[in-house]
């Protein structure tokens, strides 16, 4: 997974917030760690997993004892569920979905539901506006007024959630002179008036990857995996490795998450 707001997620998590609806097109690490700290009652999604990493266990665990409720499309179904909302708009039609089981688990909400244009007669997929409160996001750079930078511009799905977002709150790999953001506008993803709160967060991403900075910490995923298969020693992992360290920086130095290594790819651009 890229760009993944993880300072902000062990945040939320230390802060002892529940309940919360979650919602994140492809996610993983960030909802596993949520549904093990028991902080989310529904997902909103269209895949959770580790990746090449296996199943998010405590995810899984967590909708098959109807502790979480999962809503599930397609990552194209979602996204146009969000551009909705974004447009100011009732629905966006789409031909995805159609001639799938998908629309039958909305039939009741009918959040997605197939319909018939009366001009043409084609069938295609209403996809009603989905309202996020507060979008969470990682970039590589951003100013003290809001302004934000993902280098590559928009190489993931962030920029949907924010476009449909009421207020953003994003993270960044370093803080930068607004002169820099003047000099090169077009280079911009958020610009401030669609930002509402920057958070300086060093390699803010880990242990996901933040491309081209840096990949994922392969070594903390595998640690993480397999101290997931028993509850009593993830207990143990997750309150000394993820939530018991005082500051994130705390958290980086006892994983050795910027440690450069065989199975890392690490490669900071911000050192």
């Amino acid at each position: 997974m890229n760009s993944a707001p993880m300072a902000m997620v062990r945040e939320i998590i230390r802060q002892g917030k529940k309940d919360l609806t979650m919602v994140a097109l492809v996610a993983g690490l960030p909802i596993d760690w949520l549904a093990a700290a028991g902080s989310i009652k529904r997902v909103i999604t269209g895949l959770v997993s580790l990746e090449g990493f296996g199943l998010a266990q405590h995810f899984r665990r967590g909708v098959q004892d109807r502790k979480i409720v999962i809503e599930e499309y397609s990552e194209h179904l979602l996204i146009c569920r969000l551009q909705a909302q974004a447009h100011g708009l009732p629905f966006v039609p789409t031909r995805a979905g159609l001639g799938t089981d998908v629309l039958k688990l909305h039939r009741d909400t009918k959040t997605v539901r197939e319909e018939v244009d009366q001009s043409t007669g084609e069938h295609y997929v209403a996809c009603t506006r989905l309202p996020i409160e507060i979008a969470l996001v990682h970039c590589h750079e951003a100013d003290h007024a809001g302004n934000a930078r993902v280098n590559p511009k928009l190489i993931w799905m962030d920029n949907e959630l924010v476009n449909a977002a009421s207020s953003t709150v994003l993270s960044t790999e370093a803080i930068v002179e607004t002169s820099a953001f003047r000099a090169e506008p077009w280079r911009t993803t958020y610009p401030r008036f669609m930002t509402s709160t920057v958070v300086h967060a060093p390699f803010g991403a880990l242990p996901t990857s933040m491309f081209p900075s840096y990949s994922h910490n392969s070594r903390f995923y595998e640690r993480y995996v397999a101290a997931s298969s028993e509850s009593k020693s993830f207990q143990t992992f997750f309150e000394k490795y993820v939530v018991g360290p005082e500051s994130w920086e705390e958290f980086l130095e006892i994983n050795d998450l910027t440690k450069a290594g065989p199975t890392t790819g690490f490669e900071s651009k911000n050192k």
